[in-house]
C-alpha cells in the first residue's frame, strides 16, 4: 500500500503542474503558417496565394499595402543565425533573418500583390535586423524601427515607400529571436 501511495504522489504533482496554460509548440506554429503541407482551414490562409519567392512584385500591385505573409514554406532566406517578425495584430506581416556578422546584410519577405518578395536589409547582420534597418526589394523598400532596448519583443513602426514616393504606415509588435 506505501508503495502505492509514493507512486501516486508524483503522478499528482505532474498533473497539477501541467494544468498551466499550454504555449504553442513548432508544429502548431508550422500549422499556423501553413509549413505543414496543408493551409491552415479558418486561420485566413488563402491555399491558392504562392508561397515561393517571386522574382519581382506582381504589375500594377501597389507596394505599399503589405499583406499577412500566411504560408512561407518554401522561403530561401539563406544561412542565418536569427531573425524578427513584424505582428499587426494576431498577422505576421515581415520575418525578416540574417547571420551574426555585421558585414553581410539580411534578408526580409513581405507579401505584396498576394505575392511573397524578398527584400535585402542594408550591412549590420543580426544586429541590425534586431536594431531596425531598412530592407529594399524591387519598387520599394521597407524601414523598421522598433522602440528602443534589447527585449525580444519591442512595440514598432514600419513604413513602406514605392519608387513613386507613395509611403505607408504599419505599426506592430517586433518579435526577435
Amino acid at each position: 500500500m506505501n508503495r502505492l501511495v509514493l507512486l501516486a504522489i508524483p503522478l499528482a504533482l505532474a498533473a497539477c503542474s501541467s494544468e498551466q496554460a499550454p504555449q504553442e509548440s513548432a508544429e502548431d506554429f508550422a500549422s499556423r503558417i501553413g509549413q505543414d503541407g496543408e493551409p491552415t482551414a479558418g486561420a485566413g490562409v488563402d491555399p491558392d496565394k504562392p508561397n515561393t519567392v517571386a522574382k519581382a512584385p506582381p504589375a500594377n500591385a501597389d507596394l505599399t499595402q503589405l499583406q499577412k505573409l500566411g504560408d512561407i514554406g518554401g522561403v530561401d532566406f539563406g544561412p542565418r543565425d536569427g531573425g524578427c517578425t513584424l505582428m499587426v495584430g494576431k498577422n505576421e506581416i515581415i520575418i525578416a533573418g540574417a547571420m551574426n556578422d555585421a558585414a553581410i546584410p539580411g534578408k526580409a519577405v513581405v507579401r505584396v500583390g498576394d505575392s511573397l518578395t524578398l527584400a535585402d536589409a542594408t550591412a549590420g547582420g543580426l544586429d541590425a535586423i534586431r536594431n531596425g534597418t531598412s530592407f529594399a526589394g524591387e519598387g520599394f523598400t521597407v524601414s523598421v524601427a522598433p522602440a528602443a532596448g534589447d527585449a525580444q519583443r519591442r512595440p514598432a513602426n514600419v513604413t513602406v515607400t514605392d519608387a513613386a514616393g507613395k509611403t505607408q504606415s504599419y505599426s506592430g509588435n517586433w518579435i526577435c529571436s
